[in-house]
């Protein structure tokens, strides 16, 4: 089965678009088509992903020239030079008609010299089979009136540096074409992958002239944007600039994933609601947020894991004891996202990686941002951060509305409670409001106590240990002050505490849920939970061994083959990441699994083993928790 590659035969059309830094390419690919016979072919160079195929697309688009057809081929994923041969007669296969219709002598005589499956009429079924004769073959054949004879074949062959066929093979093809068959041809590739010396001969004596592609961004970016709907097409032409900022300091110059980033954003705010889009400086802000991360993760300088600021087991993630920059910081800290990330990274997984968020779960999300927030500048502590602007009068009414809020604890979002205390405290040492700093640590301590260490804003959140950043785009009054700073510490400490608690709590529902699971056999579940949510963190670590034994002593036997292949594919050898295969990220579950291997060899020597059932767990035993446990002591080694 061949692998993600594209060919077609384009005609020229008119799509108005001008060639900027490559004009001197486009010049001269236009006079290398003129001539007759030139015997040499064109190496367009440049990294994957650094515009080659768009300029090759454009040139084409604008070639005006009827009598000229081009054939572009993807050899990316093809194994051997028939399936060149295949690719180059299915796209002429439309010219030939079906199974039924009256076909020429000269174009079966030439299909047949091709050496491919036919299948003429695109039933799947091969309808002949023959050997090639590429010598003979001679695409004029397929022309039968004059006007069709007429046309010349032009062939691009691109990623010759990504194919699978060999290397000396796939020249001599190409050379063949060009030196003996006459035919025209351009190359796309990026000679920083090819350290052939067969290649360095061949360009040599075969390859006329080489260009290095360049492009504009901006121009290219506004071509993609065009292709967009109306709806977020606007959107997008407003942000331009933003997203030429996210793609100049990622510096990965990788124009398909700008393409495939735009397609999945467009895809994306057809889920959120009208009113929300509207919204300029949200836009402004989830546009730069959506593609620097999404940047990030497509160049691999970024993974599911360190995405994950708020994770779902705890235990991963809560403390950065050696106080080192991780990757996710450094990410926020280098597209300015720590101003406002808008969602946390477990939502940004969903967005970007897994496309699993739900409508109403993102415009909910959406609705309570600082942005939505009804009347949001009208709050009285957004008010008194802005003291400068207000009148005696004014300071006075609104400082004192916030004093009560604050003394009935009703600041339920984690981020205006701690704004309170610093605007609070700011004033105090001020002499500008009536309580003092012991005052304001006492109702602290009480609004946490009270009510905050059971409210879901705290029990679900993990609070990001900075002062410097939060969520509603103000920096924190006197952020350098002392108490202040005991304060914050104090809450991140108390927030700590009740999100582990609550954690652990979500933790042991979660692998309850699990063994019913397996009991019940609810494939989907189990798939999510060991294959998605958790393939690489050692959830099963945290999972009493005996109660997993005790459960296969006592389910159905489909069951426990059902679970034999998810956990097959869970330590399977065909996956990595960060440098490194799954299941080394679940070394943390060898101790689990001896302990299983263990339970099961008591439970099978004491229990009659002429039961399927026993063979079954014998097999379990043996050829999979074996086989667990082979794999991570080797992790470990």
């Amino acid at each position: 089965m061949q692998i993600s590659f594209h060919t077609h035969i384009v005609s020229g059309r008119e799509k108005g678009i001008k060639m900027n830094s490559n004009t001197h390419i486009q010049e001269y690919l236009e006079n290398y088509l003129k001539l007759s016979s030139p015997e040499y072919a064109i190496l367009l160079n440049g990294k994957w992903g650094s515009g080659k195929t768009y300029f090759i697309d454009t040139f084409i688009g604008e070639y005006k020239e009827p009598n000229i057809k081009f054939i572009k081929i993807s050899l990316f994923g093809l194994k051997n030079t028939n399936s060149i041969d295949e690719e180059i007669f299915q796209n002429l296969h439309p010219l030939l008609g079906s199974k039924y219709a009256k076909i020429t002598g000269n174009i079966l005589k030439s299909a047949l010299k091709l050496g491919v499956n036919l299948d003429w009429n695109q039933d799947d079924k091969k309808d002949g089979t023959v050997n090639v004769d590429l010598k003979e073959f001679n695409p004029l054949d397929f022309f039968s009136d004059k006007k069709k004879s007429k046309q010349e074949i032009i062939f691009i062959f691109d990623d010759l540096e990504r194919t699978e066929i060999n290397l000396k093979e796939v020249l001599g093809y190409i050379n063949y074409l060009v030196e003996q068959s006459n035919f025209k041809v351009i190359i796309l590739a990026n000679e920083e992958k090819i350290n052939n010396d067969d290649y360095k001969e061949f360009k040599e004596k075969i390859i006329g002239k080489t260009f290095e592609v360049k492009h504009s961004f901006e121009h290219i970016l506004t071509s993609f944007i065009d292709t967009k709907t109306d709806s977020s097409k606007q959107i997008l032409k407003t942000n331009t600039q933003i997203i030429k900022n996210a793609y100049e300091k990622a510096g990965y110059n990788n124009l398909r994933h700008i393409s495939q980033i735009l397609f999945d954003f467009e895809y994306f705010t057809k889920n959120i609601d009208e009113e929300y889009l509207k919204h300029k400086e949200f836009v402004s802000i989830l546009i730069n947020n959506f593609f620097a991360i999404s940047i990030e993760l497509k160049s691999a300088n970024l993974s599911r894991k360190e995405l994950f600021k708020r994770p779902t087991i705890v235990w991963n993630f809560i403390d950065n004891k050696e106080n080192k920059e991780t990757e996710i910081e450094k990410v926020y800290k280098k597209y300015n996202i720590n101003n406002n990330p808008l969602f946390d990274g477990k939502i940004w997984v969903k967005i970007l990686l897994d496309n699993s968020i739900e409508k109403e779960e993102l415009n909910e999300l959406i609705s309570n941002l600082s942005f939505f927030l009804e009347e949001y500048n009208e709050l009285s502590w957004v008010k008194i951060w802005n003291y400068r602007e207000l009148s005696d009068k004014d300071f006075t009414e609104n400082l004192n509305d916030v004093v009560n809020k604050f003394k009935n604890c009703e600041y339920d979002i984690p981020e205006h409670f701690i704004h309170v205390i610093a605007l609070l405290i700011f004033f105090s040492k001020n002499k500008l409001c009536t309580l003092t700093v012991e005052d304001i640590k006492k109702q602290v301590e009480t609004c946490i106590t009270n009510k905050y260490s059971n409210h879901q804003n705290w029990k679900n959140k993990l609070f990001k240990n900075s002062m410097r950043f939060n969520s509603t785009g103000l920096g924190y009054t006197g952020e350098d002050d002392q108490d202040f700073g005991d304060i914050f510490s104090k809450i991140i400490e108390e927030n700590k505490n009740i999100y582990e608690l609550e954690e652990n709590n979500k933790q042991k529902q979660l692998l309850k849920k699990f063994l019913e699971s397996i009991k019940k056999l609810d494939k989907e579940f189990l798939i999510s939970f060991l294959l998605k949510d958790f393939e690489s963190t050692p959830i099963l670590s945290y999972l009493n061994p005996n109660d997993f034994t005790t459960l296969l002593t006592t389910i159905e036997n489909k069951n426990i083959s059902k679970l034999t292949d998810i956990l097959h594919e869970r330590y399977a050898d065909n996956k990595s990441l960060d440098g490194k295969l799954y299941y080394c990220h679940l070394t943390d579950e060898l101790i689990f699994w001896k302990d299983v291997k263990a339970n099961l060899d008591t439970y099978i020597q004491i229990t009659d083993e002429n039961k399927i059932s026993i063979f079954l767990l014998k097999q379990f035993n043996g050829y999979l928790v074996e086989k667990i446990i082979e794999k991570m002591e080797q992790c470990q080694s």
